[in-house]
């Protein structure tokens, strides 16, 4: 989905990895420095070549490509839990992370065969469900949660404008990694107490 070029799809995995790395290292109780060190250590192993393929080359194989959401979001929290910049709220992140799990207990059971009903195919230009993400957007402005409204007013203006390969808007919205994103930031609520030491 990601695979315009081969660059914008190695970038994306370096967001996805160094996602991982924010949540699961204390990198932030680490001098500026060292962090900004392994950063790019980071991205180096995933941007040149492993073996035959660039590094970015086997993450795409185990996650798939990244949604323009979960895009938005690996930015923001390795600029706020690395850097201290201030993008989003941790109110924010909460009904993200509610979001995406009621997005994944719509999708992924019904793709494994649970039931008949395909509700991937919502994602076929349904009314419904882009009337339900104008509701969500606007309550988002009206909750003054900045960051969410801009992410999903970006997936959906990407999908509009066919910016990934495929044509269905729950891949511009949700995605496995982003699923476990969320889920790790849950068990590690400490997070959100750790200032990083500039």
């Amino acid at each position: 989905m990601m695979s315009a070029t081969p660059l914008l799809t190695g970038l994306t995995m370096v967001l996805l990895c160094l996602a991982f790395a924010t949540v699961l290292l204390p990198l932030n109780r680490l001098p500026l420095a060292v962090r900004l060190l392994l950063i790019v250590v980071i991205t180096l192993t995933v941007l040149l070549p492993l073996s035959e393929y660039p590094g970015w080359y086997y993450v795409r194989s185990i996650f798939g490509d990244s949604s323009i959401t979960a895009l938005f979001l690996y930015v923001a929290l390795i600029l706020q839990q690395n850097f201290s910049w201030q993008l989003y709220q941790e109110n924010e992140l909460v009904l993200l992370r509610r979001l995406v799990l009621a997005a994944a207990l719509l999708l992924y059971p019904f793709a494994l065969g649970v039931a008949q009903y395909d509700s991937y195919s919502l994602g076929y230009a349904n009314p419904w469900l882009l009337t339900v993400l104008l509701i969500l957007t606007l309550f988002c402005w009206y909750k003054k949660y900045y960051f969410l409204a801009v992410a999903l007013t970006a997936g959906v203006t990407a999908w509009s404008l066919q910016l990934l390969e495929s044509l269905n808007l729950w891949d511009y919205l949700i995605d496995p990694a982003l699923l476990l994103i969320m889920i790790l930031t849950w068990l590690r609520p400490s997070m959100k107490k750790i200032q990083p030491n500039l």
